[in-house]
């Protein structure tokens, strides 16, 4: 496996955890250096970390301090 790669998996614990969850995605990632890309998009999919699932959480998070706030008045 390619340095670069080995690195970015010790240092981030969540590609590393996406990629024990996954193993199939380690031959893929041997066989085509590149794929790793692939790889980060997929995991962040999977868990919630994209720009639009980031935005539905703050949503719902202001809606809840709205409504704890309707409670207390």
């Amino acid at each position: 496996m390619n340095v670069k790669i080995q690195f970015m998996l010790d240092n981030s614990p969540l590609l590393k955890r996406f990629l024990r969850e996954h193993s199939n995605y380690y031959k893929n990632i041997i066989r085509n250096p590149s794929y790793i890309n692939t790889i980060i998009e997929l995991m962040k999919k999977e868990y919630k970390l994209t720009l639009p699932d980031k935005l539905t959480r703050i949503k719902d998070n202001i809606g809840m301090i709205s409504g704890l706030m309707d409670i207390i008045k």
